[in-house]
């Protein structure tokens, strides 16, 4: 079988028609993971949203020192929350490749705790990295333009600026489709492989950008039909909008105050996120399974 990327992009949504249990471990998990992620920053989070409350309603434009409150508010949160993403993300992108290279080994989901996600986590802290770092120069360079073009007031330059942030755009997509089935191939092959994919993807990066494309136009639109299925829960059940009333409270009393607004809350993202998950993942490694096949 060929690799067909119109074929490959709804690849998630085989996955959930063939094992749906497997989105119910997915949810069950995400709802484990916010559960303990909302336990270990949740005064954090207050402070966050206290912060963001108070530079809302400031009058004037506000200054550098206004931000500062809310930049203490990230610094304490992010600490928690990055290492907790890489790890639970590695599961769940470990799982996503197993059902569909592998759809027999479909206990607890697909999900496991070993090797295979350890060597999944170092590949998207090492493809993480390299991203930032190449973002950093090529819009830097464009920045560069435009700040050039700016105080030399030269308004041809500005298109020249203009024409480098779209060829930024196109570099940054054409390498990620490059580096796009690392991770497929590190589960799949057992092996760390971040420059293997360099070679799978040879002559076929646009069709890949064009299947990435049609997977996230899929997400944005199981994201609305779940926004329209779960509003009529999420209006019922109601909003907590005033974080300065939770700040200095404990953890048991921020649970009390926000609880059935929080349980929604964590119910439907944790199903719409398994969901959406699986549309955008899946099809990358539906890709491997075919190229490799051909």
């Amino acid at each position: 079988m060929g690799f067909s990327a119109t074929e490959a992009a709804f690849e998630g949504f085989r996955v959930v028609r063939r094992k749906p249990l497997a989105l119910v471990w997915w949810g069950l998990s995400y709802l484990l993971v916010m559960a303990v992620g909302f336990a270990l920053i949740a005064p954090q989070l207050v402070n966050l949203m206290v912060a963001m409350q108070t530079l809302q309603a400031s009058s004037g434009p506000p200054d550098m020192t206004d931000f500062q409150p809310m930049w203490a508010a990230y610094g304490s949160i992010m600490p928690i929350v990055f290492p907790l993403g890489i790890i639970f993300g590695a599961v769940m992108n470990a799982a996503i490749v197993r059902s569909v290279v592998s759809p027999q080994s479909d206990a607890f989901g697909y999900m496991r705790l070993g090797m295979d996600e350890v060597r999944t986590a170092v590949v998207t802290l090492v493809l993480t990295i390299l991203s930032i770092v190449v973002s950093a120069l090529v819009f830097g360079l464009v920045g560069a333009v435009f700040g050039f073009a700016a105080a030399a007031q030269m308004p041809m330059l500005l298109l020249v600026g203009v024409a480098a942030t779209i060829g930024g755009l196109v570099l940054m997509a054409w390498l990620s489709a490059r580096f796009s089935l690392a991770v497929p191939i590190t589960v799949a092959e057992k092996r760390i492989a971040i420059f293997d994919s360099w070679g799978l993807t040879k002559g076929r990066t646009w069709p890949i950008i064009g299947m990435a494309i049609i997977a996230f136009v899929m997400t944005v639109v199981v994201s609305l039909l779940g926004s329209l299925i779960f509003l009529p829960l999420t209006m019922t059940v109601g909003a907590m909008n005033d974080w300065t009333a939770l700040e200095g409270m404990t953890l048991p009393e921020i649970l009390a105050a926000v609880g059935p607004a929080l349980a929604v809350s964590i119910l439907v993202q944790a199903v719409m996120s398994s969901l959406q998950l699986a549309v955008i993942y899946a099809p990358f490694s539906a890709a491997y399974r075919d190229i490799k096949a051909g």
